[in-house]
């Protein structure tokens, strides 16, 4: 796939510097070539989009760039304007390139638009003349802001932008028929699969939801091993569920969005890692022994600060048991009693 990497793109306590560094030098370890920086709740990036960040801020921003383009990571800029945006104002507009002028100014290259989790409401008068004639105003408004900052903000690659819609294969609806038709065609669309979290994700399903796009082309956000739904449950196991068959469709690639914890998610991430590199190949168990040899250890480690004693728990007689007790997600304890003996 061409691009495959790690997005930090859930809600809670965001990651640390140090654990954000670590990461991004895994991935260039495992050929993950994307980092997209998203933390939902990271003031900046969503909440307090408008504002610029302060020296100290910049300077972590700068230091993860120049970390990323030392490991061969390409290190993503990702910015949400829809809480607060009027989207037709100039102004607001100007504030939107202003941020990332900021972010651009210390070594950042690619950006990205999320227009997820928001209402479909607009939210000003402006907007209601501008766009309220469409099928849906929500889509015409979100397509209309990510062409013109397409235009304004060059970016060596094509832009990515987050939809509303961004799950589900339903096709032509009055969100997905308004954004798709009316959303420059060298834009990128991200898509979670079938489902928010995505059990499974095939060929035909990535085909049904390119037409629903009108022919865009599509960034998998895989929701694996992201636990912000349920942060007692660790998701360890190795990927599963993807069809191979995804790499020849009309696809960007996938970038993962992590667990909050940060240092057991390089188990679940290395696989996904092996995955993007070469879906035809991909055998999940061979995939998980090489990660256990590689990451087990200061997995185990990571988990006994989150546990203070192991589950319980018969131990697995080989990783393929191992697999599958750790397919639904497991938590801290029963985790340590399932991963020690084979760290």
């Amino acid at each position: 796939m061409r691009v495959r990497g790690v997005i930090e793109g859930f809600y809670g306590a965001p990651w640390t510097h140090e654990a954000r560094l670590d990461l991004i030098a895994f991935c260039g370890r495992h050929g993950l070539n994307t980092w997209v920086h998203a933390p939902k709740d990271e003031p900046y990036h969503r909440q307090q989009w408008p504002d610029l960040y302060p020296e100290e801020e910049l300077a972590r921003l700068a230091e993860l760039a120049a970390a990323a383009e030392r490991h061969g990571v390409d290190f993503t800029y990702a910015i949400a304007p829809g809480l607060s945006m009027c989207y037709s104002s100039e102004d607001d507009f100007a504030r939107l390139i202003a941020k990332c002028e900021q972010v651009r100014s210390v070594g950042v290259r690619s950006f990205q638009l999320l227009w997820d989790d928001i209402e479909h409401n607009l939210r000003c008068s402006e907007d209601e003349e501008r766009y309220g004639g469409e099928e849906r105003p929500s889509g015409a408004a979100h397509a209309d802001v990510s062409n013109r900052f397409r235009v304004a903000f060059d970016q060596p690659g094509p832009l990515v932008v987050c939809p509303m819609s961004y799950a589900g294969t339903t096709p032509r609806t009055p969100y997905r028929n308004t954004f798709g038709r009316l959303l420059d065609p060298e834009v990128v669309v991200y898509w979670t699969g079938p489902e928010v979290v995505s059990l499974a994700i095939t060929r035909e399903e990535l085909d049904a939801t390119v037409a629903a796009f009108l022919g865009h082309e599509l960034l998998i956000w895989d929701n694996y091993p992201v636990n912000d739904f349920d942060t007692e449950r660790l998701f360890l196991g190795p990927l599963r569920g993807r069809d191979p068959r995804l790499a020849d469709g009309r696809l960007a690639g996938m970038v993962a969005n992590a667990m909050l914890q940060a240092v057991p998610s390089k188990l679940p991430l290395a696989t996904i890692a092996d995955f993007a590199r070469d879906p035809g190949s991909y055998d999940a168990v061979e995939s998980y022994e090489r990660a256990l040899r590689g990451h087990g250890a200061e997995g185990v480690e990571a988990l006994r600060e989150l546990a203070a004693e192991p589950a319980d728990v018969a131990a697995p007689d080989d990783v393929p048991a191992l697999v599958d007790a750790l397919a639904l997600g497991v938590d801290a304890a029963t985790a340590l009693a399932l991963l020690e003996p084979f760290s």
